[in-house]
């Protein structure tokens, strides 16, 4: 089968002829339709991400496909660029009726991260909450997951012009990240932010209210800032870390989020595709991911 191969860290993939995945106890062979890229794969491919793989390796940790002819999409640790893929049978995902491959390939990384962080952060209905790249694949979905949740919506981005998408998903005010300041006040202040830029932290917690929660999903920006636990004492607030690769471990956790979104998933709860690339071009597709101009998911279709 062909396959995407990363032969050394921070170099580039090669395309190759490799041998078909041999299924072990328990795992079936998806015959991969489409992959959804996440800024986490780019992670992978350095080195810098969480879980560190040694090359060479199949980058591509989101992906959709075929089983016995029926869709799922699934969550792998690495392998998802190429012409199949060995997954856990109890890691297939449901794809809702009517999500084209490009779709369902956009939404178990935004949608579960979505859900869960919301969940993890204690959202009530009425709340505020702060989402920032909200033109992004994760930003849309924690923009939608949020409003089907009941809560009310600040949307963030780097330029005016990325700030259409999420007013039309409903949020009920948007600013660019140098307006922040002046609209989250008059906002009446964010009781939830969801950190994914990660190099204004001080800047962050000023928009939270007495009580508020920062969750830290990501740091999209390069830098991690320094953390003055003083400046959570004094207003009571609380930043916690996310990351789903763990959580997906947790059974009844995942079931509970597929409850929430596969029903809604096509209806309420739209995956965004951004560009789609097709699979001899999954380098162009990386270039793209990093691209401050994309919105929505980048996707390589087979």
């Amino acid at each position: 089968m062909r396959a995407w191969v990363q032969e050394r860290l921070q170099g580039p993939m090669t395309l190759k002829e490799i041998p078909d995945p041999t299924p072990g106890p328990g795992e079936v062979v998806l015959e991969v339709e489409a992959v959804g890229l996440n800024f986490a794969d780019h992670l992978m491919r350095l080195g810098g991400y969480l879980t560190r793989i040694h090359p060479p390796f199949v980058p591509g940790m989101e992906v959709v496909g075929r089983v016995e002819g029926r869709r799922f999409a699934a969550l792998v640790g690495h392998g998802a660029l190429a012409e199949k893929v060995a997954v856990p049978r109890e890691a297939l995902l449901p794809v809702p009726e009517g999500l084209s491959p490009e779709e369902a390939a956009a939404y178990p990384v935004s949608f579960l991260t979505a859900y869960l962080a919301l969940r993890q952060a204690g959202a009530k209905p009425g709340e505020k909450v702060l989402v920032q790249a909200a033109a992004g694949a994760l930003g849309t979905a924690l923009v939608q997951v949020a409003k089907a949740m009941g809560l009310k919506v600040l949307a963030s981005a780097s330029r005016p012009e990325k700030l259409d998408l999420p007013q039309a998903l409903g949020t009920e005010a948007v600013a660019t990240y140098a307006e922040l300041p002046e609209k989250a006040k008059a906002f009446g202040g964010v009781d939830i932010l969801l950190e994914v830029r990660g190099s204004q932290l001080e800047e962050s917690l000023s928009l939270l209210n007495p009580g508020g929660r920062l969750v830290y999903i990501g740091a999209a920006e390069g830098e991690v800032a320094p953390l003055n636990p003083l400046r959570l004492m004094r207003r009571n607030l609380t930043v916690m870390g996310f990351w789903l690769a763990p959580l997906l471990r947790e059974k009844a956790l995942v079931q509970e989020a597929l409850r929430f979104l596969l029903p809604r998933l096509g209806r309420e709860l739209k995956p965004v595709v951004g560009r789609v690339f097709p699979f001899p071009e999954a380098e162009a597709a990386f270039q793209a991911l990093l691209d401050r101009g994309h919105v929505g998911k980048i996707v390589v279709r087979l």
